[in-house]
């Protein structure tokens, strides 16, 4: 019974380190990429526009779409949160079928509200469903309810997704990073669910008695 014991822990170590060598193997970043910090997703990994060029080109052009959502970008990629909100808002009150306009809008709100349950702020949640019902590949909306289903405790369908998302986005990107980063956290967050899931089964575990 004792020898049983011991191959049960040893399994679990086992498990541990196989998460671990995963973790590692399938979010190791190029050595010449930046580090992470909050999530924030940019659709091409090119420079955004200056913030005051921006600026300019929109107030020369207030009813155009596409000089908003330009002004949106540049302000997300300063993280500006508040003040691209409302450059996207002024890009979709012109033109609502955007679904990239809509999914930044999402990832503002997520930056500037928070939810009081596991569920994503409900704007946000707004934002991403318009996204996804005019593109369902939006890659920021995806991203986030992913998120949601991590929050949920649906790990193995976030993990599946954001893996899928990697195979689209470009990489090098803010939202290759983004996504690398979310993934190493909620490996790091599953590998220590199933180090205290082990404790507890074995604090409940009977006591073994030797027989006489």
């Amino acid at each position: 019974m004792k020898r049983g014991k011991i191959f049960v822990i040893a399994g679990i170590v086992l498990v541990l380190a196989i998460l671990a060598f995963i973790a590692v193997a399938l979010l190791r970043r190029p050595a010449d990429t930046k580090p992470v910090v909050t999530p924030v997703f940019i659709e091409r990994p090119t420079p955004a526009a200056d913030p005051t060029a921006a600026k300019a080109a929109a107030a020369k052009a207030p009813g155009d779409a596409a000089a908003q959502k330009q002004l949106g970008d540049a302000l997300l990629a300063k993280r500006q949160f508040a003040e691209a909100a409302t450059a996207y808002r002024a890009s979709l009150a012109i033109d609502p079928n955007q679904s990239t306009a809509w999914s930044a809008l999402g990832e503002t709100l997520m930056q500037t509200t928070q939810s009081n349950d596991v569920n994503l702020p409900p704007q946000a949640a707004e934002a991403f469903r318009k996204a996804l019902a005019i593109d369902p590949r939006d890659a920021r909306a995806r991203f986030y309810f992913a998120m949601e289903k991590d929050f949920k405790g649906q790990h193995d369908e976030a993990i599946g997704e954001w893996l899928q998302l990697l195979r689209e986005v470009p990489a090098g990107s803010d939202a290759d990073e983004a996504i690398r980063s979310t993934l190493a956290a909620s490996i790091k967050r599953n590998i220590q669910l199933i180090r205290q899931a082990a404790d507890e089964a074995g604090r409940a575990q009977p006591r073994y008695k030797s027989k006489p």
